[in-house]
């Protein structure tokens, strides 16, 4: 497994023992897409959540994810690139005020996928 994340050009993945044995394995954001120009099932998620204007960690949190590394990596970045969602303050990224909103293309998606036709 570690063979084939460094041969893919991945980081290699975490082991971890909780309850139970876990393995993270982390993707390049630009592969958060399939190649067929549907959006992941993490994207899909995030804009499923996403009410109005939201803190990265309420997001976070209506996610019920811990990791923010990966939060960012497989949900937020991915979402930004594409244009489905965009910042409040794009000026200061960092800032401490920083919400996220979709943008017109991301309620579009957002009412397609309500619709079932994704």
């Amino acid at each position: 497994m570690i063979n084939r994340c460094r041969t893919t050009g991945l980081d290699e993945p975490e082991f971890s023992l909780t309850d139970g044995f876990v393995v993270s394995i982390r993707r390049k954001p630009d592969l958060a897409f399939k190649a067929v120009g549907e959006f992941a099932g993490e994207v899909q998620r995030l804009l499923t959540v996403l009410i109005g204007e939201m803190k990265r960690a309420d997001i976070q949190k209506a996610l019920a994810l811990r990791h923010e590394d990966y939060f960012r990596e497989a949900y937020l970045v991915p979402a930004l690139t594409v244009g489905l969602i965009e910042m409040t303050i794009p000026d200061k990224p960092k800032s401490s005020k920083q919400k996220y909103r979709l943008t017109q293309k991301g309620k579009n998606l957002v009412a397609e996928l309500a619709k079932g036709k994704r």
